[in-house]
């Protein structure tokens, strides 16, 4: 009897030598889905340096915090809008027109940290928009040349029989410095479309009031590199620079397929 216990004691120990390792193995991989899924709802932004170049990032307007990398999380869901810079105080930013929420701000880029334009239903807190400001430092001692790109790093998706994607409505506004809207100095960049097809079917959707550039690539927003990037930028100089997204629900490949997907995006600041 007590041999049988013994060598049933000795096979669950071998049996063991297998499964623990199997089973960490299977929770290292649910850790790391867990985290690409937390990362992908943040925007990461990045100083690069080396040992002349002192870059650093802040969303303070006193410049302090500073740091080499801010990483800016979004929670909540982005819904369907649109932007129309003709009307800047209008209250229909919503693609849903019996929605009352209002349009971006005409002083967003004179705002500090995130902004959002909200709204509230059964399912909690919706966005129209997401928005946030930050501060680029030179702490070098001479002045730098640095070429900005921004990247859509990756979407979670499940990649269906789809043939549209949410980096296929995503809007990104660009500002810098402090201009009102009305100022007309920002940049919307979008993905390159159909040229036949840029708008909704659906007979309330309106063509959109503003120009857009197109995305570098399937994978770069742009790249300001060189005489295209910040040239002589001064020793103790800061820089603010805003962002602006949001879904594009005039767009006809802003339908319910896309629901539930995520982009992450990050922007590097590369100095010279």
């Amino acid at each position: 009897m007590k041999k049988l216990r013994w060598e049933k004691r000795l096979k669950w120990f071998r049996l063991s030598k297998i499964i623990i390792p199997i089973a960490l193995a299977i929770s290292l991989i649910f850790v790391g889905f867990t985290v690409y899924a937390d990362e992908a709802q943040n925007f990461v932004i990045r100083a690069r340096n080396d040992d002349e170049i002192r870059l650093s990032l802040t969303m303070q307007e006193d410049l302090t915090r500073q740091t080499s990398v801010l990483s800016v999380p979004f929670t909540g869901s982005q819904t369907a809008s649109t932007f129309d810079p003709t009307e800047i105080n209008y209250e229909s930013f919503m693609y849903d027109s019996e929605s009352n929420v209002r349009n971006i701000p005409n002083n967003i880029a004179q705002l500090s940290g995130q902004h959002f334009g909200t709204f509230y239903d059964e399912n909690g807190t919706n966005f129209t928009y997401s928005a946030f400001s930050f501060w680029l430092v030179n702490n070098s001692s001479r002045a730098v040349d640095v070429d900005i790109i921004m990247n859509l790093d990756g979407l979670m998706t499940d990649y269906n029989d789809y043939n549209h994607h949410i980096d296929d409505v995503l809007r990104i506004m660009v500002i810098e410095d402090t201009p009102l809207i009305t100022d007309d100095t920002y940049t919307v960049y979008a993905k390159a479309e159909d040229p036949g097809h840029p708008y909704h079917e659906d007979a309330n959707a309106q063509p959109v009031n503003y120009q857009t550039t197109d995305f570098l690539s399937d994978r770069c927003i742009f790249s300001r590199e060189g005489d295209f990037g910040l040239r002589d930028f001064a020793a103790g100089a800061s820089k603010k620079f805003t962002i602006v997204m949001w879904l594009e629900g005039n767009d006809e490949q802003c339908t319910n397929d896309i629901f539930g997907e995520r982009a992450k995006l990050s922007i590097d600041f590369v100095g010279h």
